[in-house]
């Protein structure tokens, strides 16, 4: 069987071409591509994306990564440690957050367990993020809940997260 000179050039030319893209597309030691997935439309227009077996999911709400930078934040002191507040949102501003209005008291005195509160609206996965970086870095990892009408008469719109300070934290004040 004569190729011909061209022909073989042609085919070890594809030859390594394919043995690049193989070698780029598993970049993990050869588990998995590493493509995009394909996108399958669907009857109204939208598209959504496959998994490798062709099958489509729904697009998970990608979480947005916290910031500092322009976090309006509020302390509310739950506890009867006068300035614990006051103290945990000093520390907050120290560490670049924003403080628009000063600390003030929770509704309810007595609160055992620091909890972190984010502000709903266009804006609550930016603000859900926020508050949970938030917990977790100053609050030992304090729940995070959203935000509700307890809070109403005492915070501002202005504000996107609340810590309302518990015994845990006021304790940690006092030694």
């Amino acid at each position: 069987m004569n190729l011909g000179t061209g022909r073989i050039l042609i085919l070890v030319a594809l030859v390594v071409v394919g043995i690049a893209v193989l070698a780029n597309g598993f970049p993990d030691g050869g588990t998995g591509p590493a493509a995009p997935a394909a996108s399958v439309s669907s009857p109204g227009g939208t598209t959504s994306p496959t998994t490798p077996g062709g099958s489509s999911s729904p697009t998970p709400t990608a979480t947005p990564p916290p910031q500092v930078d322009g976090v309006t934040v509020m302390a509310l002191n739950g506890t009867n440690v006068t300035g614990a507040a006051a103290a945990a949102q000093d520390m907050l501003v120290q560490k670049g957050y924003t403080a628009p209005v000063p600390a003030a008291d929770a509704p309810n005195a007595g609160v055992s367990t620091t909890t972190v509160y984010y502000r709903t609206g266009a804006d609550a996965a930016q603000n859900k993020s926020n508050a949970t970086q938030i917990a977790k870095k100053y609050f030992k990892n304090a729940p995070v809940k959203k935000l509700d009408q307890t809070f109403a008469d005492v915070v501002p719109t202005s504000v996107s997260v609340v810590v309302v300070v518990g015994d845990d934290y006021a304790s940690t004040l006092t030694h």
